[in-house]
């Protein structure tokens, strides 16, 4: 089963519930499931401790799922700022040991970007080197919108100029009863002006107040979860 790399261009495109409800969906199907965050800024201070609030939602979704995130900072900036307000040492050799320690703890592990693909987390280290590191297909989360698909288009350009294997792209906060034309043939023209697949659509849910059972049913129904994960899921037949 695949391990998979989640990320999104926009700040809030639904990288978190959408690889929450992913990983929702397969706990209930019986496969043990992860959610990893190797970088999270805009952390929680909670009796001295720092709380990451994706995985925070994550676990209220399911309790069960595995989550972890190896940096996590307080300030809510871009990583290679928050790192330095935060005297925080974001490296990849700490990425790679801990999603190495989780991969042998799950059946499959979902890892949530921090950013786009050209996020600097450091001065030498960006975010697409991640999903290269751990050699991990990607999933981009788009958002349909007037103006948006030559944007998408050139993300998904970079992807492959920097080497990485684009998995499809799930369309988060998409309906189909847009008066916009161009939003309601949104998936049509990414497929058209790219060779990347649509593996889903998803309606868009106001904030993480979804409850788990909705979340469940749309991602059962709106993402193609087994082109996703590369396999034949046969509890799938039971919903």
């Amino acid at each position: 089963m695949n391990n998979i790399y989640i990320t999104s261009i926009d700040e809030s495109g639904g990288k978190t519930i959408i690889s929450a409800g992913i990983a929702a969906v397969m706990q209930s199907l019986g496969y043990k499931a992860g959610v990893y965050k190797p970088v999270q800024t805009g952390a929680i201070d909670k009796e001295k401790f720092l709380v990451s609030p994706d995985l925070t939602f994550v676990k209220i979704l399911d309790p069960y799922i595995t989550t972890h995130s190896t940096f996590m900072m307080k300030t809510k900036a871009e990583p290679v700022i928050a790192s330095e307000i935060d005297k925080t040492d974001i490296n990849i050799n700490d990425i790679i040991k801990d999603y190495n320690i989780l991969s042998k703890k799950t059946d499959t592990l979902l890892v949530e970007a921090a950013g786009g693909f050209m996020t600097p987390l450091t001065e030498s280290l960006f975010e697409y080197q991640i999903p290269l590191s751990l050699n991990l297909p990607v999933v981009i989360i788009v958002n349909p919108s007037i103006n948006a698909v030559s944007r998408y288009l050139s993300e998904l350009n970079t992807a492959k100029t920097l080497g990485l294997d684009v998995l499809g792209v799930i369309i988060n906060k998409f309906s189909v009863f847009s008066d916009n034309i161009e939003i309601k043939t949104f998936p049509t023209l990414i497929e058209k002006y790219s060779d990347v697949k649509v593996l889903g659509l998803i309606r868009n849910f106001k904030g993480k107040s979804v409850k788990t059972n909705i979340l469940i049913n749309e991602i059962l129904n709106g993402i193609e979860l087994e082109t996703l994960f590369n396999m034949k899921i046969p509890k799938l037949n039971m919903y």
